[in-house]
């Protein structure tokens, strides 16, 4: 009998509480992995287009966690 998938933060519309260093992290190692996938051999843009919206989401909820700060 097949499992049913578990809901995660894509499928309940609920992100997961994170730092804000774990964010900023995030967001650095997703900007990395798209320079990798531009400058190795296969040079994958949609791969790293997929990094670098990655990256600006997780910069949009650093921003957001600032503006509800202030």
């Amino acid at each position: 009998m097949a499992r049913k998938p578990k809901p995660t933060a894509a499928h309940d519309g609920v992100m997961p509480t994170v730092s804000l260093s774990e964010l900023c992290s995030e967001a650095a190692d997703h900007v990395a992995k798209a320079r990798l996938s531009l400058f190795d051999d296969g040079a994958n843009a949609d791969r790293a287009l997929l990094h670098l919206d990655e990256a600006i989401f997780c910069l949009k909820r650093l921003f957001a966690h600032g503006t509800r700060a202030a």
